[in-house]
């Protein structure tokens, strides 16, 4: 089925890691470009792609880091798309920042 569909999905964690020590790993591991960025609502923040649908974004909230998946696609099988861009930021992404203590939670926006 093809449809358009855009969502965004968050997850919480801790890490021990500071934003900066996150880049680094991801960019030491990732094959797409990481930067920190700046959110004048939620302060900075760590960007990167997933897929051509799906990027992440990884604030810090408190004593914790809020990571949104943030999906947009034009067609094709969106659920497959989304799907895919969520294991890489679960099974692939979230060990590579340190992330525990993981569960979902609303976005900040």
């Amino acid at each position: 089925m093809s449809k358009t569909a855009n969502t965004t999905l968050a997850w919480s964690f801790k890490s021990d890691l500071s934003q900066e020590e996150m880049l680094r790993r991801l960019e030491e591991r990732w094959p797409s470009t990481w930067a920190i960025s700046d959110s004048h609502r939620h302060g900075d923040y760590v960007a990167g792609r997933l897929t051509p649908e799906a990027a992440a974004r990884i604030y810090q909230d408190g004593p914790r880091f809020v990571v949104h998946l943030r999906f947009s696609s034009a067609g094709g099988d969106v659920r497959m798309q989304l799907l895919a861009a969520q294991q890489l930021l679960i099974v692939e992404v979230l060990p590579l920042v340190g992330a525990h203590d993981v569960w979902p939670t609303e976005p900040l926006d």
